[in-house]
């Protein structure tokens, strides 16, 4: 498996994980502050992104 593969699987299950926490959210079955790490699992979404983006241009 490549790099670039790896890094569009965590960027599916990083996305799917942000799914998870909204729904529970949403459906408040979570007392934590769950938005902070749907930030910060956002965030690692795009130092992904930019990653791949380099590794294709560069």
């Amino acid at each position: 498996m490549e790099v670039k593969d790896y890094l569009k699987d965590e960027l599916k299950r990083l996305n799917r994980m942000n799914d998870l926490l909204e729904k529970q959210i949403n459906q408040g079955s979570i007392k934590d502050n769950e938005s902070e790490r749907i930030v910060c699992n956002v965030k690692a979404m795009c130092e992904i992104a930019n990653t791949i983006y380099k590794y294709r241009y560069c």
